[in-house]
């Protein structure tokens, strides 16, 4: 396992439905499942172009390697918090052979007026 590589803090997250401690219910609570070390090893950027407005953005893809066994089975669902950023997962590959690493593919969520992009 390449444990020495893996610098980078992140967290696995998700949203879900929850109260305030007054007991009112809310949407969007922010659960945080996991905190691990990983490993990114790359990190493509594509060019996307909005087909409305005909604009271009760049949008970061990165590969996170983390370790094969961790305190709960990692969800597609979930979102990656790296460096500040939230990322959609888009692939989740566990190397079921050797049993050291899992593969997390993701990319970046767009976020626009200070909201969250829900797709």
């Amino acid at each position: 396992m390449r444990t020495n590589r893996m610098t980078e803090r992140i967290q696995l997250i998700s949203y879900d439905p929850g109260r305030t401690p007054d007991g009112v219910p809310v949407d969007d609570v922010m659960t945080t499942h996991l905190t691990l070390w990983a490993e990114v090893p790359k990190v493509p950027i594509r060019e996307v172009v909005d087909p409305q407005t005909k604009l271009g953005t760049r949008r970061d893809s990165p590969v996170f390697l983390v370790r094969f066994l961790t305190a709960e089975e990692i969800q597609p669902t979930w979102r990656v918090l790296w460096r500040g950023q939230e990322y959609e997962i888009t692939g989740v590959d566990p190397d079921y052979q050797r049993r050291d690493i899992t593969t997390i593919t993701a990319k970046a969520r767009s976020v626009t007026n200070g909201s969250k992009d829900n797709g």
